[in-house]
């Protein structure tokens, strides 16, 4: 887990950085290839904290951009 932090309903927000070089029209890939490592880091999270994670993103260094996954 690259970031996490609290938004104002006590819900957790985390983030993952990428540098995966992709072309803007790729992002599925990104999703693809990551969204079982960020389901666990959310499983993760929520049991260390006993606090529900409301939005994971991942971050595209390359894309220079967030892309939501759940």
């Amino acid at each position: 887990i690259d970031l996490y932090f609290e938004n104002g309903d006590n819900n957790l927000i985390l983030v993952d950085y990428k540098t995966d070089y992709l072309n803007p029209t790729e992002e599925d890939k990104l999703i693809n290839k990551y969204k079982m490592q960020l389901e666990l880091y959310k499983e993760a999270l929520e049991g260390a904290t006993n606090k529900k994670v409301s939005e994971v993103y991942i971050y595209s260094l390359t894309l220079n951009k967030e892309i939501r996954i759940f």
